[in-house]
Protein backbone atom coordinates (compact mmCIF):
# COMPACT_ATOMS: atom_id res chain seq x y z
CA UNK A 1 0.00 0.00 0.00
CA UNK A 2 0.98 3.67 -0.49
CA UNK A 3 0.15 6.43 2.43
CA UNK A 4 0.16 9.44 1.00
CA UNK A 5 0.80 12.24 3.75
CA UNK A 6 -0.21 15.87 3.80
CA UNK A 7 2.52 17.70 6.80
CA UNK A 8 0.79 21.07 8.16
CA UNK A 9 -1.33 19.76 10.75
CA UNK A 10 -1.20 15.81 10.25
CA UNK A 11 2.22 15.41 10.56
CA UNK A 12 3.25 18.61 12.81
CA UNK A 13 2.18 21.36 14.01
CA UNK A 14 2.85 24.66 12.18
CA UNK A 15 0.58 27.00 13.31
CA UNK A 16 2.96 29.29 14.92
CA UNK A 17 5.06 29.88 11.95
CA UNK A 18 1.64 29.92 9.49
CA UNK A 19 0.31 32.43 11.73
CA UNK A 20 3.43 34.63 12.34
CA UNK A 21 4.04 34.66 8.53
CA UNK A 22 0.34 35.57 7.59
CA UNK A 23 0.77 38.41 9.91
CA UNK A 24 4.22 39.52 8.55
CA UNK A 25 2.48 39.23 5.10
CA UNK A 26 -0.75 41.83 6.05
CA UNK A 27 1.52 43.77 7.90
CA UNK A 28 4.18 44.08 4.78
CA UNK A 29 1.06 45.50 2.58
CA UNK A 30 -0.09 47.53 5.27
CA UNK A 31 -3.54 45.34 5.87
CA UNK A 32 -4.97 45.27 8.85
CA UNK A 33 -4.01 42.11 10.94
CA UNK A 34 -7.63 39.51 11.93
CA UNK A 35 -7.67 38.18 15.39
CA UNK A 36 -5.80 34.72 15.59
CA UNK A 37 -8.55 32.70 15.25
CA UNK A 38 -9.38 34.10 11.99
CA UNK A 39 -5.54 33.17 10.73
CA UNK A 40 -5.69 29.43 11.94
CA UNK A 41 -8.95 29.15 10.57
CA UNK A 42 -7.27 30.24 7.25
CA UNK A 43 -4.50 27.34 7.32
CA UNK A 44 -4.91 24.74 4.63
CA UNK A 45 -5.06 25.85 1.04
CA UNK A 46 -1.94 26.78 -1.70
CA UNK A 47 -0.62 30.43 -0.07
CA UNK A 48 -2.36 32.36 -2.78
CA UNK A 49 -5.63 31.16 -2.15
CA UNK A 50 -5.30 31.59 2.20
CA UNK A 51 -3.98 35.17 1.31
CA UNK A 52 -6.93 35.29 -1.08
CA UNK A 53 -9.20 33.88 1.60
CA UNK A 54 -7.67 36.79 4.02
CA UNK A 55 -8.57 39.94 1.56
CA UNK A 56 -5.62 40.42 0.09
CA UNK A 57 -6.45 41.99 -3.22
CA UNK A 58 -5.12 40.17 -6.70
CA UNK A 59 -2.82 43.29 -7.28
CA UNK A 60 -1.17 42.43 -4.33
CA UNK A 61 -1.08 38.37 -4.35
CA UNK A 62 2.31 38.56 -5.33
CA UNK A 63 4.10 40.82 -3.19
CA UNK A 64 2.15 38.80 0.15
CA UNK A 65 3.34 35.54 -1.70
CA UNK A 66 6.91 37.01 -1.38
CA UNK A 67 6.68 38.69 1.86
CA UNK A 68 5.15 35.58 3.37
CA UNK A 69 8.25 33.28 2.26
CA UNK A 70 10.62 36.23 3.02
CA UNK A 71 9.74 35.08 6.71
CA UNK A 72 8.63 31.67 6.40
CA UNK A 73 11.95 30.35 4.61
CA UNK A 74 14.37 31.72 7.09
CA UNK A 75 12.42 31.53 10.64
CA UNK A 76 8.78 30.31 10.22
CA UNK A 77 9.31 26.38 9.05
CA UNK A 78 11.52 26.22 12.15
CA UNK A 79 8.33 27.64 14.23
CA UNK A 80 6.36 23.93 14.40
CA UNK A 81 7.04 20.53 16.48
CA UNK A 82 5.98 16.92 15.35
CA UNK A 83 3.02 15.95 16.74
CA UNK A 84 3.03 13.40 19.60
CA UNK A 85 3.38 9.94 18.21
CA UNK A 86 3.50 10.63 14.40
CA UNK A 87 7.28 9.23 14.41
CA UNK A 88 5.98 6.07 15.95
CA UNK A 89 3.43 5.75 13.19
CA UNK A 90 5.87 6.67 10.33
CA UNK A 91 7.80 4.05 11.30
CA UNK A 92 4.77 1.13 11.99
CA UNK A 93 3.47 1.72 8.84
CA UNK A 94 6.67 1.55 7.00
CA UNK A 95 6.98 -1.93 9.37
CA UNK A 96 3.94 -3.11 7.64
CA UNK A 97 5.21 -2.95 4.01
CA UNK A 98 3.91 0.28 3.26
CA UNK A 99 5.07 3.16 0.64
CA UNK A 100 5.39 6.63 2.49
CA UNK A 101 4.94 9.95 0.04
CA UNK A 102 4.12 13.30 1.17
CA UNK A 103 1.50 15.09 -0.94
CA UNK A 104 1.19 18.68 0.92
CA UNK A 105 0.41 22.52 -0.64
CA UNK A 106 3.52 23.83 0.89
CA UNK A 107 5.94 24.65 -1.32
CA UNK A 108 9.26 22.17 -2.54
CA UNK A 109 11.65 24.33 -0.68
CA UNK A 110 10.10 24.32 2.97
CA UNK A 111 9.00 20.93 2.61
CA UNK A 112 12.36 19.19 1.87
CA UNK A 113 13.75 22.03 4.64
CA UNK A 114 11.11 20.95 7.40
CA UNK A 115 11.42 16.95 6.66
CA UNK A 116 15.31 17.30 7.14
CA UNK A 117 14.77 19.82 10.28
CA UNK A 118 13.03 16.60 11.74
CA UNK A 119 15.19 13.84 10.21
CA UNK A 120 11.97 12.80 8.61
CA UNK A 121 13.31 13.07 4.61
CA UNK A 122 14.88 9.40 4.95
CA UNK A 123 11.21 8.17 5.74
CA UNK A 124 9.53 8.96 2.41
CA UNK A 125 10.17 7.38 -1.00
CA UNK A 126 8.64 10.43 -2.73
CA UNK A 127 8.56 14.37 -1.86
CA UNK A 128 5.39 15.52 -3.23
CA UNK A 129 4.95 19.18 -2.61
CA UNK A 130 3.28 22.58 -4.25
CA UNK A 131 5.73 24.19 -6.97
CA UNK A 132 7.56 27.57 -6.15
CA UNK A 133 6.54 28.64 -9.26
CA UNK A 134 2.90 28.44 -8.95
CA UNK A 135 2.31 25.59 -11.32
CA UNK A 136 0.71 23.01 -9.25
CA UNK A 137 -0.70 24.50 -5.79
CA UNK A 138 -4.18 22.90 -5.27
CA UNK A 139 -3.63 19.68 -3.21
CA UNK A 140 -5.50 17.89 -6.69
CA UNK A 141 -2.20 19.05 -8.54
CA UNK A 142 0.19 18.24 -6.10
CA UNK A 143 -1.39 14.94 -5.89
CA UNK A 144 -1.51 14.56 -9.78
CA UNK A 145 2.66 15.27 -9.19
CA UNK A 146 3.08 12.97 -6.30
CA UNK A 147 1.12 10.40 -7.92
CA UNK A 148 3.84 10.45 -11.54
CA UNK A 149 6.49 10.78 -9.26
CA UNK A 150 5.54 7.05 -7.96
CA UNK A 151 4.66 6.23 -11.26
CA UNK A 152 1.30 6.08 -11.71
CA UNK A 153 0.36 3.40 -8.58
CA UNK A 154 -3.18 1.42 -8.49
CA UNK A 155 -5.19 3.72 -6.59
CA UNK A 156 -6.89 1.08 -4.93
CA UNK A 157 -3.07 0.58 -3.63
CA UNK A 158 -3.29 4.00 -1.97
CA UNK A 159 -4.79 5.91 0.84
CA UNK A 160 -4.31 9.55 1.77
CA UNK A 161 -4.10 10.96 5.62
CA UNK A 162 -4.57 14.80 5.71
CA UNK A 163 -6.26 16.67 8.21
CA UNK A 164 -8.71 19.51 6.00
CA UNK A 165 -11.31 19.33 3.55
CA UNK A 166 -8.53 19.58 0.70
CA UNK A 167 -6.97 16.55 1.44
CA UNK A 168 -10.34 14.34 1.55
CA UNK A 169 -11.76 16.34 -1.72
CA UNK A 170 -8.44 16.27 -3.12
CA UNK A 171 -7.71 12.49 -3.23
CA UNK A 172 -11.39 11.39 -4.08
CA UNK A 173 -10.64 13.55 -7.45
CA UNK A 174 -7.65 10.58 -7.83
CA UNK A 175 -9.87 7.95 -6.76
CA UNK A 176 -8.15 7.47 -3.82
CA UNK A 177 -9.91 7.23 0.31
CA UNK A 178 -8.52 9.37 2.28
CA UNK A 179 -8.63 9.13 6.85
CA UNK A 180 -9.16 12.32 8.35
CA UNK A 181 -6.57 13.04 11.00
CA UNK A 182 -8.48 14.59 13.67
CA UNK A 183 -5.75 16.30 15.33
CA UNK A 184 -5.03 18.87 12.76
CA UNK A 185 -6.83 21.74 11.94
CA UNK A 186 -9.79 20.58 10.28
CA UNK A 187 -11.55 18.64 13.35
CA UNK A 188 -13.82 15.83 12.78
CA UNK A 189 -17.61 17.30 11.34
CA UNK A 190 -15.25 19.22 8.24
CA UNK A 191 -13.83 15.72 7.27
CA UNK A 192 -16.67 13.87 8.14
CA UNK A 193 -18.86 16.23 5.93
CA UNK A 194 -15.81 16.29 3.26
CA UNK A 195 -16.06 12.41 3.01
CA UNK A 196 -13.73 11.03 4.53
CA UNK A 197 -13.55 7.38 4.21
CA UNK A 198 -12.30 6.77 8.21
CA UNK A 199 -11.31 9.33 11.03
CA UNK A 200 -7.97 8.94 13.16
CA UNK A 201 -8.03 10.73 16.41
CA UNK A 202 -4.14 9.82 17.14
CA UNK A 203 -1.83 9.15 14.96
CA UNK A 204 -1.30 5.66 16.98
CA UNK A 205 -4.92 4.60 14.68
CA UNK A 206 -3.56 5.42 11.07
CA UNK A 207 -1.95 2.27 10.65
CA UNK A 208 -4.52 -0.17 11.84
CA UNK A 209 -6.98 1.76 9.84
CA UNK A 210 -5.31 1.85 6.22
CA UNK A 211 -4.60 -2.01 6.69
CA UNK A 212 -8.22 -2.70 6.22
CA UNK A 213 -8.33 -2.02 2.76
Amino acid sequence: MIVLLDLDGTVWDSEEGIVRCIAHALGDLGMEVPPRPHLVAAIGPPLRMMLEALGVPEVHLDRGVAAYRDRYLTTGVFESALYPGVEAMLDRLAGDGHTLATATSKGEVPTRTMLEHFGLLPRFAVVGAATMDGTATTKVEVLARTLALLDEPDRDECWMVGDRHYDVRGAAAHGIPCVGATWGYGGAEELRVAGAAALAHHPADVPDLVGRR
